[in-house]
């Protein structure tokens, strides 16, 4: 690998490091086995750069890997999983706790609904909103065709928001 393809991969590897271990770290459900995850996309990245077109976006060529390696992780340690992955408070304050505290609770809600879903549903889903890719990528990399990507998109969305409606409704 030539001195600059080596630089350009180091740069792209900080860049995208923290967006690409969030990913696999809520597909896999692991920490351990996403760190594991994201080692194996920067090896296969370091593998196949000699292949990477510059004109293509790299964020979406990284995801795209990581989406491969998170599969086939998957297979060999069982379901997919959406981890629970909340943000640390950002002080004390007690309406700042109050706040966070309710998002939890949503955020914690989603969660469980999104395990709730097939898997190829839910990969559709956090392809689109965690690795930020269009229905075309998504196509391309589940193998179906653009129409059915956003198709399942839009049934995925508003079943979502159906049964979080719902849930709502019921809370006191």
């Amino acid at each position: 690998m030539a001195q600059d393809a080596r630089a350009e991969l180091t740069r792209l590897a900080v860049l995208h490091h923290g967006p690409l271990l969030g990913y696999c770290r809520r597909r896999l459900g692991s920490e351990s086995l996403a760190e594991d995850a994201l080692q194996e996309v920067f090896l296969r990245a370091h593998k196949y750069f000699s292949t990477y077109d510059p004109a293509r976006d790299a964020r979406k060529w990284l995801f795209g890997i990581a989406h491969n390696v998170c599969v086939e992780v998957a297979r060999s340690h069982g379901r997919l999983h959406v981890a629970d992955e909340l943000p640390e408070p950002a002080d004390n304050a007690t309406a700042v706790a109050l706040e966070r505290l309710a998002r939890e609770e949503s955020l914690e809600h989603v969660r469980r609904e999104l395990e709730r879903l097939p898997d190829r549903t839910r990969r559709i889903l956090e392809l689109r909103f965690f690795g930020q890719m269009t229905s075309a990528e998504i196509a391309k990399l589940e193998g179906m065709n653009e129409t059915a990507v956003r198709v399942a998109l839009h049934r995925a969305l508003e079943g979502l928001r159906s049964r979080l409606n719902r849930a709502g409704d019921a809370a006191p």
